[in-house]
């Protein structure tokens, strides 16, 4: 009989993630996961995170009042994003 090595789906899952590509993905969605505490719940309640693609961060706002105050801060949120989640690849924002 052959015994076989068991692996717990832990092991799996981090075996799998160490792959570039998915590790990539997975760091850069640790920021759409973290959204409301990077940029806090009132911007929160006013946006949503529509995709992460080549490092840039998709995010659609409520109205274009709220669109253009994003784009004045834009520099401050990725500086937060750089300075707590440095592997996320999240090198820029795209307001919509």
């Amino acid at each position: 009989m052959k015994t076989h090595d068991a692996k717990s789906l832990g092991d799996i899952i981090k075996e799998f993630s160490k792959k570039d590509s998915v590790s990539d993905k997975l760091r850069s969605y640790e920021v759409v996961g973290e959204w409301e505490k990077i940029v806090g719940e009132p911007i929160a309640r006013n946006t949503e995170i529509s995709r992460v693609e080549n490092g840039i961060l998709y995010v659609r706002s409520a109205s274009s009042a709220w669109r253009n105050e994003l784009v004045f801060m834009k520099p401050a949120i990725l500086k937060k994003i750089a300075d707590e989640y440095p592997d996320s690849g999240v090198h820029d924002i795209f307001f919509i």
